[in-house]
């Protein structure tokens, strides 16, 4: 069992794909990934909006756009069960952190850095329902699951761009189409950031995923790394002027250059990159249990002679590691920096890169205790756990 990352998007090699289209332009790709069968089935998908610690919306498309209503989750019986003669959409966010079939999917789009990765969203609606024209500030995969959805795609927008007034719908006031495209199953529509788009559901049952990239702003970058270096600057470190002004209300040029030296000293590859770590796999739903039930060495040394199952990363759990530094491994998880002893590096690079080790696999890359050790830290933690297949 493996889960590879995909080389082609329908008739596309991932390298065109990326070469013409990534962070560029939008692209339907038909066919664009096949399906054995859905990833998830309607009725689970409501019921992962009923519970707490999901993240769900149910949009009410009745009346004109500035009367639509949206539901809040976690949602109710009540809610599924209300009669409705208008068209409505329910939208649960971040399914891969809930059901592996859906994990294993994000999988395929492993062909981009893993640390813009952020979700897979579905969306279950009925004939005539939408969300409304809007854009996103990150780059998005529309993937078909069930029926048939028509896509328009607009112009390009900006924080400028004018929004109707709604309460709980960041929807433009103008749309100005371009293009059209009706996807059926397995279809897929590639858009970039700030592009206007606009679906809506041409059958009685339209099942969409929505394969989600995050990507932080500038503002997000600075603010954050500046955070960062302050909790590890003392408080009693101070700046100091340089003596004798002749002009006692100018702010010098050589005021400016410490400013700048200071601040340079801090912008190191080791301090970016074990900055960056943290922030990227901060976990989406912090709250989330995800113990495991403590295991000890002799277990897992017997996990491993028995050769059988895999070991996976737990869904929702965000990995990432750098070299940069010392020369040393670190791994970054859920928003936790870990240094890696040498002999651990193999396992952790392989479970970071792969997300999946077949056991009988294992044992060549944790034959030392230290790897051995790294192993039972991240599965006590709940971040690894061992499955059937």
């Amino acid at each position: 069992m493996t889960m590879a990352p995909l080389t082609h998007l329908g008739e596309l090699t991932v390298g065109e794909f990326l070469a013409d289209y990534w962070q560029q332009k939008p692209v339907c790709i038909r066919k664009g990934i096949a399906f054995q069968e859905a990833l998830i089935a309607v009725d689970e998908l409501a019921g992962l909006a009923l519970e707490s610690e999901v993240e769900s919306r149910l949009i009410e498309n009745k009346g004109d756009l500035k009367d639509w209503q949206v539901i809040h989750g976690p949602l109710t019986e009540d809610d599924f069960s209300k009669e409705r003669d208008f068209p409505w959409t329910l939208l649960v966010q971040g399914v891969d952190c809930f059901v592996p079939e859906v994990h294993d999917f994000l999988a395929k789009f492993r062909f981009l850095p893993s640390w813009r990765l952020d979700d897979l969203m579905i969306s279950y609606a009925t004939r005539g329902a939408g969300v409304g024209a809007h854009y996103d500030r990150y780059d998005v995969f529309l993937i078909q699951g069930e029926g048939q959805r028509q896509w328009q795609i607009g112009q390009r927008c900006n924080e400028n761009s004018a929004l109707m007034a709604h309460d709980h719908l960041s929807l433009l006031a103008d749309f100005k189409l371009s293009e059209e495209f009706i996807l059926n199953p397995g279809d897929m529509l590639y858009i970039p950031p700030l592009l206007a788009h606009k679906g809506v559901a041409v059958s009685d049952v339209c099942v969409t995923y929505s394969v989600g990239f995050r990507s932080p702003s500038h503002g997000d970058v600075l603010t954050t790394f500046a955070d960062e270096r302050s909790m590890d600057t003392s408080a009693d470190l101070r700046i100091k002027d340089h003596g004798f002004a002749v002009n006692s209300g100018e702010i010098s040029a050589a005021d400016v250059e410490g400013l700048m030296q200071l601040m340079r000293d801090q912008i190191t590859p080791e301090n970016v990159a074990q900055w960056f770590g943290k922030h990227s796999t901060e976990a989406k739903y912090p709250d989330l249990d995800m113990a495991e039930e403590a295991m000890d060495l002799a277990e897992l040394e017997s996990i491993i002679n028995e050769a059988y199952g895999v070991l996976r990363v737990s869904e929702g759990v965000r990995l990432a590691y750098t070299w940069q530094g010392d020369g040393g491994l670190t791994l970054f998880v859920q928003g936790d920096a870990l240094p890696c002893p040498p002999d651990a590096t193999a396992f952790v690079e392989s479970i970071a890169n792969q997300w999946l080790i077949e056991v009988d696999e294992l044992a060549l890359l944790v034959k030392k205790d230290a790897a051995k050790a790294m192993l039972l830290i991240l599965h006590n933690q709940g971040y690894l756990y061992f499955a059937d297949e």
